[in-house]
């Protein structure tokens, strides 16, 4: 009897053993189907691999040209363009057939005879490109020279064909070559270095090129300006007083590459970074607005005034080939400089697109950048015509604090409360209104990796989905702005080891204990956040960081470039405007206004930089009437007056950052920026200012025609239907005059 009580009691244990391992494969297995893999994501979205094309290389026999007169010799044309180059130094020079008007990669022999600059600067001057390059072996690796196409020995050859003129430089003492494609367009002219013609056959590697550097140069007596993509637009006028006091403007697209630089902080404390590739040049009735069409992304926009390394002023693209880094040979030892061995290896275009009177100024350069955008797929369809302006109403829901080794959540306005904040307004008068609700996860973004449930003290899921069903009834929609970019290594269970991506030394980007997923891992998140989110009924995400950072990956198994990054974001955006409706961003890069139905913070203020004279609305023109855009919220502007005029002035909507309670009581969690912003204290000023832009309502959906500065803080901005707003800073007041067709 002993003996059968033991053998019942051993299999009853084997039994629990049995079913607690089952249970825990089922848990495992339950576990491992909610983790979504990056490659499951990418599938399920539909995003594809970025499809990498080159262009080829022209095949054929050299051409060899008959110079005339000037020296030039006439290698394509068309009915509005034609362009010519000298055979000896590979100048080219573009006449504008509709106007006469001849534009040249080079200062003329009369505009040299001033110049004061000697040697290789003045061999750069003559030249259509500056190739810098480096060591890639031994010793001096960081050191940089330059080459130019007045080397004594470079060997040159052009080739001509139905698709343009092909030029291809070779130096044989530093084993370099590489290749300049010209075509002409309908609107001007497309500049290119295909990367299939570069060739670094010894020690010797490109770092950079200074792609037409000098195309267009003018002198400080021409009237005109050049123009560069300071934050909105920035104007750098021709002024002999400039001389000698600036260090010119050179700016990465996109800003730097933050992997490789030890100034960049998540603080946000940095300069307006370039948020489109665009530079351009007006010499008296005659303009160019210039656009990198491919490579942009890996490249600078430079202007140089005077006295820096000519006696003109130019613009043009530095395109980078390969990053300067810092490396450490151990954790002891200081950083020392390092160059990237392996190159970019990508297409680089310039698309130079010509103008004329009228339209030859930062107006008419703005509407030819609107063209491209819109030949281009980078704008899509125009806005449709609202009866009132909509207003962008931001509510935070809290965050979290640390204090004694706890996490605690703050609350700031729950789902109830966001209700009653947005009916007070519906009652009072807002008639159009779209909310965009933060700090909803789990504890806030202490772990963006484990962002489910929604904040139980908010209300939870079920508070969440009666707030969305009740806005939903009122016609409002309501986004959630969530971030899966940033992830904090200290507080989350994601790998940063295996989910951060990695500077050109190959260890993971740390910046202040957090890391940069990798866009793939983002997919995922983003990917299973929509899907629960979607049964909530949201109509949108508005991501964080997506439309104003891209960076390269260089992961040992393989370089992810900033275009691989580019792809995989703009197939978020677009996979998450087909699922849940709408999609916005912050700040507004080009590459993500296609795929965004709402721009939060798109650039309205220049850097300060001394080189740009006045600051105009180039990118506002270009955008609006095709998507909607906000600047600072207007209870949060450091000039309540003067930031709430730019707005006016430069078509942005209107957009506030509330919550139920006290700011004070978010002032020790990452949402302390939030100073000043509770509802009651701030309902009359939207009234009053939702009053102003509600009165533009009808312009909406319209393009900019044209921006003019009427005198001294006076300006006026005109639109399709030919109403003017006219903005006076002096008296802090704006009015409107009705147009023909309004």
């Amino acid at each position: 009897m002993v003996e059968f009580i033991k053998r019942t009691s051993l299999r009853v244990k084997l039994a629990a053993i049995a079913v607690c391992a089952l249970l825990i494969i089922i848990l495992v297995v339950i576990l491992q189907g909610d983790e979504l893999s990056p490659a499951q994501a990418l599938a399920y979205t539909g995003i594809k691999e970025r499809a990498v094309s080159k262009a080829p290389l022209y095949e054929g026999e050299a051409w060899k040209p008959q110079a005339g007169a000037d020296g030039f010799a006439e290698a394509l044309a068309s009915d509005n363009f034609a362009l010519y180059i000298q055979p000896a130094s590979t100048q080219i020079a573009l006449v504008d057939k509709r106007t006469g008007y001849r534009w040249s990669s080079n200062p003329s022999e009369a505009q040299l005879s001033s110049e004061t600059v000697k040697g290789v600067l003045l061999a750069n001057l003559k030249s259509p490109f500056v190739l810098t390059y480096v060591r890639t072996q031994g010793k001096d690796q960081t050191i940089r020279e330059v080459l130019n196409a007045n080397d004594p020995k470079v060997q040159t050859t052009l080739i001509k064909t139905a698709e343009g003129l092909q030029v291809s430089y070779v130096f044989p003492e530093k084993q370099l070559g590489f290749t300049i494609q010209y075509e002409l367009t309908s609107k001007g002219l497309k500049v290119r270095i295909p990367t299939e013609g570069i060739k670094e056959d010894g020690e010797y590697a490109v770092f950079t090129v200074d792609l037409l550097p000098y195309f267009g140069a003018a002198s400080s007596e021409e009237d005109g300006y050049i123009f560069v993509p300071d934050g909105p637009g920035g104007l750098i006028r021709f002024d002999s007083e400039r001389a000698g006091v600036s260090r010119g403007y050179i700016h990465q697209v996109y800003g730097l590459e933050l992997t490789n630089t030890g100034n960049w902080t998540r603080s946000g404390e940095r300069r307006e970074n370039i948020a489109y590739p665009v530079f351009g040049m007006k010499r008296g009735s005659n303009a160019f607005m210039a656009v990198l069409t491919e490579g942009g992304d890996s490249a600078n926009i430079a202007a140089m005034p005077p006295g820096l390394k000519s006696n003109m002023y130019n613009v043009f693209s530095n395109q980078i080939y390969r990053e300067e880094y810092l490396y450490r040979m151990s954790r002891l030892a200081a950083p020392l400089k390092a160059v990237q061995k392996q190159r970019l290896d990508t297409d680089r275009e310039v698309e130079y697109r010509f103008l004329n009177g009228d339209d030859a100024g930062y107006v008419g350069m703005a509407k030819a950048y609107r063209e491209y955008m819109t030949e281009t797929g980078k704008l899509n369809e125009p806005l449709k015509p609202v009866e009132h302006t909509p207003l962008y109403l931001k509510i935070m829901g809290g965050n979290y604090t640390e204090a004694f080794s706890k996490i605690k959540y703050i609350t700031a306005t729950t789902f109830p409360q966001a209700t009653n904040i947005v009916n007070g307004l519906l009652e009072k008068g807002v008639a159009n209104l779209k909310v965009i609700y933060y700090g909803w996860q789990n504890q806030g973004d202490y772990d963006l990796y484990d962002r489910f449930p929604i904040e139980e003290s908010l209300g939870g899921e079920t508070a969440a989905k009666a707030f969305v069903s009740n806005m939903t009834k009122h016609g409002i929609d309501v986004m959630f702005e969530d971030d899966f970019v940033w992830i904090d290594s200290d507080n989350s269970d994601l790998s940063g080891k295996t989910n951060g991506i990695r500077g050109i030394d190959e260890t993971v980007f740390v910046d202040e204990g957090w890391f940069i997923s990798k866009p793939s891992r983002t997919v995922a998140m983003a990917y299973q956040t929509i899907e629960k989110l979607k049964e909530i009924g949201i109509s949108g995400i508005l991501y964080n960081w997506m439309g104003e950072m891209v960076f390269h990956d260089y992961d040992p198994s393989g370089i992810e470039t900033r275009s691989d990054t580019i792809a995989v974001y703009d197939g978020l955006l677009e996979y998450t405007q087909k699922t849940l409706g709408t999609a916005g961003v912050y700040r507004g890069n080009d590459y993500a206004v296609g795929q965004s139905d709402f721009i939060a913070n798109l650039p309205h203020e220049s850097s300060y930089d001394f080189m740009v004279d006045e600051t105009v609305p180039f990118y506002p023109i270009a955008l609006h009437g095709y998507v909607s855009y906000s600047f600072g919220d207007g209870n949060l502007r450091n000039d309540v007056e003067t930031e709430f005029l730019k707005a006016i002035e430069y078509g942005a909507v209107p957009s506030f950052f509330l919550t139920h309670e006290d700011s004070r009581k978010l002032k020790y969690t990452a949402a302390s920026f939030l100073f000043s912003s509770q509802y009651e204290k701030w309902t009359d000023r939207i009234l009053k200012e939702y009053e102003a832009f509600d009165s533009l309502a009808g312009l909406y959906s319209q393009t900019i025609k044209n921006h003019e500065k009427l005198s001294e803080n006076r300006f006026a901005t005109v639109y399709e239907d030919g109403t003017r707003v006219i903005v006076d800073y002096n008296s802090k007041t704006f009015v409107v005059e009705k147009g023909a067709g309004a």
